[in-house]
């Protein structure tokens, strides 16, 4: 049962994320075609458009990041993997789940670190906590943390 519960539960995160995603991008491409409109059809160019759109692309790239870990697609460990010998390519393929967990661990700690010292100070175009950009890190730590360790253990293929 609990790795029924287990993998129901990550179904739900990966779901979670993967609409979130969706999302973030569909809301970053009304954003910077609002902002080419704005631009060059009417003349000015509003200034929270691409603060907004710089804060969803460091969000879509944080979540790609874990999300490239979670179907090991991620092109840079592929990249340094796939160009070694078979014996360094056996032992890179085994520790590489650590490595990016301890990685994921290294986003949590220093991410929660940036998010807590931006949080009193805002961002000028939309007026949000600047601690909102920073709260990517974080978040997909926490992800990458989970999926490297699940795989680490052979949880998840």
């Amino acid at each position: 049962m609990p790795a029924r519960a287990l993998r129901l539960g990550l179904v739900a995160v990966d779901r979670t994320t993967d609409a979130l995603t969706l999302l973030g991008l569909v809301a970053m491409v009304l954003v910077v075609s609002w902002q080419v409109f704005a631009r060059f059809v009417l003349g000015f160019t509003p200034g929270w458009a691409s603060e907004l759109a710089l804060l969803l692309l460091c969000w879509l790239a944080f979540l790609g990041i874990a999300k490239g870990i979670r179907e090991h697609s991620h092109i840079a460990v592929g990249f340094v993997v796939d160009r070694r010998p078979w014996p360094v390519r056996g032992v890179a393929i085994r520790i590489a789940p650590a490595l990016m967990a301890a990685f994921g661990c290294y986003l949590v700690v220093q991410g929660g670190e940036f998010t807590r010292l931006m949080m009193y100070s805002t961002l000028p175009g939309t007026g949000l906590p600047t601690s909102v950009q920073y709260a990517a890190m974080p978040v997909a730590g926490v992800l990458i943390a989970v999926y490297s360790v699940l795989q680490l253990f052979g949880r998840i293929p």
